[in-house]
């Protein structure tokens, strides 16, 4: 598939191996911005989908997107030029785990690589984008404690096994888990994902469920008015 058409910009994907998923689309979507965020970064933001849904549920904020597969990066660039918010959007081609700024973010939001225990994919491209081999959940927790500001947020999905391992490390930093989010596929199906916000404040936890697709295989009414400002068709 060559492109994804969302209502306010369009997503190319031809040139890297990552395709838009449900994870950045949910994430985009259920992430709830403070109207006092005025920067945030995205770390791999593969094709620029996560940083251009940021771009438009916000009207201030600054966008700075890493990533450092030179494909990928390409492809966020076509992506970010050609939507409506690019004077808001800075790409930049390169590891996060080495990259350092003295600007300070108000948010930070990845779809990280998540499988730590799982058969390797062949793809380099892709292997790298879904597997925990040169970027693990410890690196974007150090990133948020570097990069972030006092009262940051970090937002990232994730396996519910691995969201566990991710909230121990929160945790283990005097970080506060604000809201959890579980997925389930459709009815009665186990929950396969996890979506988190952290903050850097003393705060309680609210705890919500969603299902994809009801019985019949459509989607719920709950999916489509969580996604509706960016689906077309919904």
């Amino acid at each position: 598939m060559g492109s994804f058409h969302f209502k306010q910009f369009t997503i190319q994907q031809d040139k890297t191996a990552m395709k838009v998923g449900t994870d950045s689309i949910l994430l985009g979507s259920w992430l709830n911005v403070r109207p006092k965020c005025n920067s945030i970064l995205d770390v791999g933001t593969g094709t620029g989908l996560l940083a251009l849904m940021m771009a438009q549920k916000t009207t201030k904020s600054t966008i700075t997107a890493l990533e450092m597969d030179l494909a990928a990066c390409h492809q966020a660039e076509i992506n970010i030029k050609a939507s409506p918010w690019k004077e808001r959007i800075k790409l930049i081609s390169t590891d996060a785990r080495q990259w350092s700024s003295e600007d300070k973010f108000d948010l930070i939001i990845s779809n990280p690589p998540y499988f730590s225990d799982s058969i390797l994919s062949k793809d380099a491209s892709r292997k790298n984008a879904r597997h925990q081999v040169g970027f693990d959940l410890n690196d974007l927790v150090m990133i948020w404690c570097r990069q972030g500001s006092e009262d940051s947020e970090l937002a990232c999905v994730l396996p519910v096994d691995e969201s566990k391992k991710m909230i121990t490390l929160i945790e283990s930093k005097n970080y506060s888990l604000k809201s959890y989010l579980v997925v389930q596929p459709k009815p009665g199906s186990t929950p396969n994902r996890a979506f988190m916000l952290f903050s850097k404040e003393k705060v309680p936890t609210i705890k919500s469920e969603l299902c994809i697709y009801s019985d019949k295989g459509v989607y719920t009414k709950e999916y489509i008015t969580l996604t509706e400002d960016f689906y077309l068709g919904l």
